[in-house]
């Protein structure tokens, strides 16, 4: 067995709760990695060739890593997730500063009206072009490169266990009519009229990736987002209403063709780590940001879901090394011995420290070390 073969046998023992040699390390880096190879994130995102070789070196610096979860990074992914608009650098910003999303009150309340009488797929081409800039146009590289990373990391014997995003009625309109407006004039003025919006919303994107399942394009793995429409947002009644059950459906559409649903749950989700017991055994993996309890999860979900995370933005960017490696060995003492990958809390921070990234796979590797000598 190769390394490659190795890594993801170790991946997927992880994910259905099986023994594991170690508890896999994976990479949530993205912009990080223009930094650790001191190219300008001007350059990163305008080349698709130089952001796989970044993504690449990045990783590779970082230490034994088993997995990541992107080849490739383009902030022009991001408009058609959250229907917003973004600023990139060398365009809308300096060379070197992050991307970020320009969340303003891009979509009305008459466009909802719009996409009851058109349908949301007719809808959302025209808004795209022109509201948020045509970032499809901007991202015919990025796809035309993809299957190359792909082949890059595969002969860097790295597999990646994502490919693409998936998100709820809930996660998109909030960035497109901007968080107060969504909370305040649709979800409590407006109820009725988006179910019905979000009834039309979920049916296309549940369509658009059923035919990704179905086709030769069916991804290993996909992150389904929980952003905003989370249990600390919203009061429980209207978190099942409006949220989880978009979520869920996204979940068990992913499960039921054989895909992994890499959930990723950014703020805090404490209160709704029970929604997750019932999902099938050992089928997906609760990825957590730092901001949800490790042990809460582990005591609730542990049994059921792998757990991914969750060393926080914060920590990787301004602690000392030393308080990185003892926070992961912590982890690995609550989370495993099955069940768990070690990871950022999302991403990986664009300002984080090369020696702090290094920290997670050597704190990993150093705790296996040391449980052999004591077995």
């Amino acid at each position: 067995m190769g390394l490659f073969e190795e890594r993801w046998e170790r991946i997927k023992a992880a994910i259905a709760l099986e023994p594991v040699d170690k508890a896999p390390v994976i990479s949530g880096s993205a912009a990080y990695n223009a930094t650790a190879c001191n190219v300008p994130l001007a350059e990163y995102i305008s080349d698709m060739e130089l952001n796989c070789t970044c993504n690449l070196k990045g990783t590779q610096m970082a230490g034994d890593i088993d997995g990541v979860q992107s080849t490739l990074m383009s902030p022009y992914v991001l408009p058609g997730m959250w229907l917003s608009q973004v600023s990139v650098p060398g365009v809308d910003l300096s060379d070197n500063e992050l991307w970020q999303i320009r969340e303003q009150e891009l979509i009305t309340q008459d466009d909802y009206h719009t996409i009851l009488e058109v349908g949301f797929e007719e809808w959302s081409q025209k808004f795209i072009v022109e509201k948020l800039g045509n970032p499809n146009e901007k991202l015919k590289d990025f796809f035309a490169y993809a299957p190359i990373a792909a082949k890059r990391f595969r002969e860097a014997e790295i597999p990646c266990i994502k490919s693409g995003n998936m998100c709820s009625p809930f996660e998109m309109l909030c960035g497109g009519r901007s968080m107060e407006a969504f909370l305040m004039d649709d979800l409590l003025e407006e109820p009725e009229l988006l179910d019905e919006v979000f009834a039309v919303i979920h049916k296309y994107n549940m369509e658009k990736f059923t035919k990704q399942f179905e086709s030769d394009r069916k991804p290993f793995g996909i992150w389904v987002g929980g952003w905003r429409g989370t249990p600390s947002t919203l009061n429980p009644a209207m978190f099942e209403h409006f949220s989880w059950k978009y979520f869920r459906d996204m979940v068990d559409l992913c499960i039921n063709y054989g895909v992994v649903p890499i959930m990723h749950l950014d703020s805090c989700w404490d209160l709704g780590l029970k929604y997750f017991t019932d999902i099938p055994k050992g089928k997906g993996i609760l990825a957590l940001d730092g901001k949800t309890s490790m042990k809460l999860a582990k005591e609730i979900v542990g049994e059921n879901l792998c757990i991914m995370g969750d060393v926080p933005a914060e920590m990787l960017a301004f602690s000392k090394p030393e308080k990185v490696y003892d926070y992961v060995t912590n982890l690995l003492n609550i989370m495993g011995p099955v069940g768990y990958m070690v990871c950022s809390g999302c991403d990986v921070p664009f300002n984080a420290r090369l020696e702090n990234v290094q920290m997670m796979a050597k704190a990993r590797d150093d705790f296996y070390k040391n449980c052999s000598k004591t077995a």
